[in-house]
């Protein structure tokens, strides 16, 4: 016998999302993070604007709550102030590019995910980034997009130490 999902429905405590492809192929993911693996950033943007469609007039709950919550800190990085003002207290113990849908990912040793489009700029502070550069980028193939997303970071490093009176830098 072969059981029909809804969208999101619990099966023995885990929650699971349906994407259902152009071809009509199914698949079940249980996080944001697992689907990037396997779609491109058309796929990616068609999702945030369903979920934003279908959360225009409500509220989310629950694991709905969580996946609007990624999909809002991805796409509109600024306006997030509470949550980017944590970032004293983030240890980040990964760091991984899905290079086909040009998102990198973050995850602090609280568990905490942190999905970022690879061209956008969040405020993450000088050292959260240089904790990056030190775990080195994951990721499941070589690709250029790698290398520059690494020159990104280094390059918002180098804006964020502090400069003397001349414009060069202080060494601390």
């Amino acid at each position: 016998m072969t059981k029909r999902y809804d969208e999101t429905e619990e099966i023995e405590d885990v929650y699971l999302n349906v994407v259902i492809r152009s071809n009509k192929q199914r698949r079940y993911f249980s996080t944001l993070m697992a689907v990037l693996s396997i779609l491109d950033r058309d796929d990616i943007c068609a999702i945030y604007q369903l979920v934003m469609n279908r959360y225009q007039d409500e509220t989310p709950e629950g694991f709905d709550k969580i996946l609007w919550g990624d999909l809002i800190i991805m796409f509109n990085q600024i306006g997030n102030d509470e949550f980017w003002n944590a970032q004293q207290n983030w240890k980040t113990v990964s760091w991984k590019l899905h290079s086909s849908s040009g998102i990198h990912t973050i995850m602090t040793d609280e568990g905490i995910v942190i999905h970022m489009l690879v061209e956008n700029k969040y405020p993450l502070k000088k050292e959260v980034l240089s904790q990056l550069l030190k775990l080195k980028l994951e990721t499941e193939e070589d690709s250029t997009i790698a290398l520059e997303l690494i020159r990104f970071v280094k390059k918002q490093i180098a804006e964020l130490e502090p400069k003397d009176s001349d414009g060069d830098e202080k060494n601390l």
